[in-house]
């Protein structure tokens, strides 16, 4: 994937959000709501995070371990199982923060080697959700800690939409020229 195309996904996610944020924001409100504790985005988000580590695992050089890569075709799905039955804390904000820091790195690959100065632009996004992965991966209450304001507030949950469908034109404008 290019770092066009990665700008203009990134940049259409953000947009059709700020769009349902602006002109439906009950919806955004239930999924605040609902999200932290519901067991289907958990269930996806790991599986997700099963994928993409694997993939990270094959693709890096272990040494000595390299002989016993062909394994992680099964630990993969067992992983997932074991961590769908046994982890009794497995929320939703904690493995969206898994899935923001493993995604994190094909984008970060793809733009390193890019020319343009601007691909920064992505780069900062990226380690901005880094950040925030990290802190749900660490502390999945924060989720709903950051998002009461926005409830609350029909004015500021509306500014942000708004903010997001203008960072998200501007990405797919990024991808479409420049990148």
């Amino acid at each position: 994937m290019t770092l066009q195309w990665i700008a203009i996904c990134i940049g259409a996610l953000a947009t059709v959000g700020g769009l349902v944020g602006a002109l439906r924001p009950e919806l955004i409100k239930r999924f605040a709501g609902w999200f932290p504790r519901s067991t289907v985005p958990a269930w996806i988000f790991t599986a997700l995070c099963c994928v993409l580590g694997a993939k990270e695992a094959l693709g890096m050089n272990m040494g000595f371990l390299d002989a016993y890569k062909k394994y992680i075709y099964i630990l993969s799905p067992a992983v997932f199982i074991a961590s769908v039955v046994y982890m009794k804390e497995l929320l939703a904000p904690r493995t969206l923060g898994g899935f923001l820091l493993l995604i994190a790195v094909p984008i970060l690959q793809v733009a390193r080697w890019h020319e343009s100065s601007l691909r920064l632009v992505v780069v900062i996004l990226v380690y901005l959700w880094i950040i925030y992965g990290l802190m749900l991966l660490l502390s999945p209450w924060y989720f709903r800690k950051m998002y009461v304001p926005f409830m609350d507030n029909a004015v500021l949950l509306k500014s942000t939409a708004y903010t997001k469908i203008v960072l998200g034109v501007a990405l797919i404008v990024l991808g479409i020229f420049v990148y």
